[in-house]
């Protein structure tokens, strides 16, 4: 994913090299929402088609049961970097019933910024600097809303690339006075989305800087919570829900496959085991946000003298809680440094 935009009735997003799973992910799920829309209003009985003067602001959007009727992005825009990742997402696109028409453009990133009012950002931490340092980009993206879903990289980061934190001493000995400065003008929000966009279940958390809006975060939240859950947080909590959220579903796959290792040692087939370990990792999960404790459900499995206390003290004696914390803990620090190396 390299850039994303949206405009009220268009919405452009750019599919990179670099982090085209997770920008593919979000692709698919927005395509995912809107064609279970389309079904939708074909059951009512309905086109979707509204007319000019009813159309909501897009800062109005919030995905709820109240979004029902809402304008929505009317076309995408998937811009790329190479042959070889068009070649990719055509077949991809080609396979996936959608209502939306998607439009590739390869190697014209600046003319997607233009075009906008949103702008998704989705390179690799370390060219931030490179993709926000062009000139076309930097004077496009004054008066949007950049969307940032690069790892690592703080919004004072991006403001910094943008331009937009020049010291005051500079400013002045340039003319400018820092409270007039009207480069000022792009808010930006920062959002961590997971993989699990692909199935419309990622876990997004998002932060915003001082400038941005209300709206501005409401739109933000519609666009995430079409492919899963928004939760707000404080800037100083980032990286470690970079970690929580974006990284752990790869440690629950990690588990996951060491379970299927062990159940064919067991002389159980692989591909039946994985059907299971998943649905029983699925229904844990559902108890637990349907407000179960972590701490009651695992006393009510494993019963007095049954066989899962047996399995729960041997993780214990392999010291599993502390490996798990410990992994974390480390992820987090790397978290934090992905955006010191842009290129």
């Amino acid at each position: 994913m390299r850039y994303a935009a949206f405009r009220q009735e268009e919405l452009f997003l750019a599919i990179d090299d670099a982090s085209g799973t997770l920008g593919s992910a979000i692709l698919f799920g927005l395509l995912a929402s809107s064609a279970e829309e389309a079904s939708r209003n074909q059951l009512n009985g309905s086109n979707g088609t509204r007319h000019e003067e009813d159309i909501p602001n897009r800062h109005n959007h919030h995905a709820s049961d109240e979004d029902e009727g809402l304008q929505k992005p009317s076309r995408i825009l998937a811009c790329v970097k190479t042959e070889e990742s068009e070649e990719r997402l055509r077949k991809q696109l080609a396979v996936l019933e959608h209502s939306l028409p998607v439009v590739i453009v390869r190697g014209d990133n600046a003319r997607a910024v233009q075009a906008a009012d949103t702008v998704l950002l989705g390179c690799k931490p370390q060219d931030m600097t490179s993709c926000l340092g062009a000139p076309a980009v930097q004077k496009a993206l004054q008066g949007k809303l950049l969307i940032s879903i690069l790892a690592g990289v703080t919004i004072p980061q991006i403001e910094e690339v943008l331009t937009l934190t020049e010291p005051k001493a500079n400013m002045k000995a340039n003319g400018v006075h820092p409270a007039k400065d009207n480069r000022r003008t792009t808010a930006i929000v920062r959002a961590m989305p997971n993989t699990a966009s692909f199935v419309r279940s990622s876990t997004t958390v998002i932060t915003s800087c001082a400038i941005a809006s209300p709206s501005d975060v409401s739109f933000v939240e519609w666009l995430f919570a079409s492919i899963g859950t928004v939760t707000r947080i404080p800037a100083a909590q980032f990286d470690a829900c970079t970690a929580l959220c974006g990284s752990t579903p790869a440690f629950f796959a990690h588990f996951i496959e060491s379970l299927l290792d062990g159940a064919v040692a067991l002389g159980l087939k692989r591909s039946e085991a994985m059907v299971m370990a998943a649905n029983t990792m699925k229904g844990t999960a559902m108890l637990i946000l349907a407000g179960e404790q972590p701490e009651t459900l695992k006393e009510k499995v494993a019963t007095p003298g049954g066989s899962t206390i047996q399995g729960l003290l041997e993780l214990e004696r392999k010291a599993l809680r502390g490996i798990v914390a410990d992994a974390l803990i480390k992820c987090t620090a790397a978290a934090s440094v992905l955006g010191s190396t842009q290129a």
